[in-house]
């Protein structure tokens, strides 16, 4: 994922849509694997984490929209959300995130 703003390169990363088999559901899979991608990224020195989906389930580890809403997407929206793994950054005016090519042969 490139993500700019304010004349700057972001370390970014977009985490898929996580998906778990209906007969796994419930049991901690998707919370583990999302706190375990997080995890990683934190540890590489990511600043910030894109993912697209539904917010009352990403909410919870800490997405929220407002935190995507400065980088232009054309996935901008209530399901485009973005958490800062950073204290301290400070969100641009304005920005782009763009996912990778392949991201959009899906639609």
């Amino acid at each position: 994922m490139r993500v700019t703003g304010d004349g700057r390169v972001y370390r970014a990363l977009g985490l898929g849509p996580v998906g778990v088999r209906p007969g796994f559901q419930g049991g901690g899979v998707g919370r583990r694997l999302i706190e375990g991608a997080l995890a990683i990224a934190r540890a590489t020195g990511e600043e910030l984490v894109f993912v697209l989906g539904e917010p009352d389930y990403y909410g919870r580890f800490g997405f929220a929209p407002a935190t995507a809403a400065p980088f232009a997407s054309p996935y901008a929206g209530p399901y485009f959300m973005a958490i800062a793994l950073k204290q301290d950054l400070a969100p641009p005016e304005s920005g782009d995130a763009a996912y990778a090519p392949a991201f959009a042969a899906l639609e």
